[in-house]
């Protein structure tokens, strides 16, 4: 199954009718189908970037996009994708920007192909969220902490993260909700929408909590777009990175 047989349906209020073309053009050189990372799965990592105050550049994060090897024929059909890519990329900074980036799912009109979809968006927002563990509490250093020795605002995106990962690996969700000692263990499917039900909720957290921490890391740009990230189209190898970093392009991400 090939990218233009999964850009279909609600899941388009993800994207614009522009994106949905370029991105089906991108998702298809991937080298195996498995490797396709979906569209709402796209939009779910593209969010996470968005909302985590450090900095992510595309060197990070494009390789997780483009999972393997993707079948480029030349240097121009690469330099276009990745156009295409941070395209899509600035214009979800843009509506963060301007207050309009808000979980794409409406759960009083949700079809079950929305539903369905669900899961893949959790797994790319989960997938940003782990190139920068430590901001959400979501690295090592937290698992063994005293509750008290964690600050409340923090336990609460931890919290967060833990029902975003459970809906994201689903296979984990009984380690992660285990059932307490001497209770009866909680029936999946009343676990499944219970935390399907607090997601909303979840990511308002995170994401409200990743502007404040933006505030208090540069207070005179907290919004993603005073961190370097430009509208670019297909930058030439011969331009400046839009990653921000001041190279050019050929010396910068596009060495990737």
């Amino acid at each position: 199954m090939k990218s233009e047989k999964i850009f279909t349906g609600d899941s388009m209020k993800m994207f614009t009718a522009k994106e949905e073309k370029n991105l089906t053009y991108v998702l298809d050189k991937a080298e195996e189908e498995e490797s396709l990372m979906l569209p709402e799965e796209l939009h779910g990592f593209l969010f996470g970037l968005t909302i985590t105050p450090d900095p992510i550049t595309p060197s990070e994060w494009l390789p997780v996009v483009l999972d393997k090897e993707p079948q480029f024929k030349d240097d121009k059909e690469e330099q276009t994708c990745i156009g295409y890519l941070m395209d899509a990329y600035n214009r979800i900074i843009h509506d963060s920007n301007c207050g309009k980036l808000f979980f794409p799912f409406n759960y009083e009109k949700l079809s079950d192909l929305e539903y369905e979809m669900i899961e893949g968006w959790a797994y790319g927002l989960y997938r940003a969220l782990s190139i920068r563990p430590h901001i959400w509490g979501m690295s090592e250093e937290y698992e063994d902490m005293k509750e008290d020795d964690i600050p409340a605002a923090l336990a609460d995106v931890i919290d967060a993260c833990i029902t975003i990962t459970a809906i994201a690996l689903p296979e984990e969700r009984d380690e992660i909700f285990g059932s307490v000692a001497g209770e009866k263990p909680r029936d999946p499917e009343e676990l499944e929408e219970a935390i399907y039900n607090m997601l909303p909720s979840c990511v308002e957290i995170i994401q409200l909590y990743g502007e404040k921490l933006r505030g208090e890391m540069n207070p005179s740009a907290s919004t993603p777009a005073s961190l370097g990230y430009q509208q670019t189209g297909n930058p030439g190898r011969n331009d400046l990175c839009p990653c921000g970093s001041g190279k050019k392009y050929k010396k910068c991400c596009g060495n990737n």
